[in-house]
């Protein structure tokens, strides 16, 4: 598994401005959400204060994180960036200096 910060925001344009629909989709959204966090895959979620977007803290393989963003198409886009603990970055230190 590989730890990773996503941070995503809801893609401009694809909710409607319908207040009905657009609760709709949030509610599909939160569900697929909370499926990840049940699954402890998704370790942390967050939304920012403006509401068009937060974070995302996993630990999970690349295509598990494919997966959920296909899953959120068309109305999250996320950008996923890869992580290393402190000892992982130390590891690589100690290999580059033998």
């Amino acid at each position: 598994m590989a730890k990773a910060l996503i941070l995503w925001e809801i893609a401009s344009g694809t909710v409607s401005i319908d207040p009905k629909e657009r609760m709709a989709v949030w509610g599909q959204l939160a569900e697929v959400t909370k499926k990840a966090l049940d699954s402890g895959k998704v370790k942390e979620w967050g939304i920012f204060a403006g509401g068009s977007g937060g974070y995302s803290i996993v630990d999970e393989t690349s295509a598990d994180t494919l997966t959920r963003a296909l899953m959120l198409a068309p109305y999250v886009k996320i950008a996923v960036h890869p992580v290393l603990s402190l000892p992982e970055v130390m590891k690589i230190m100690q290999s580059l200096a033998k």
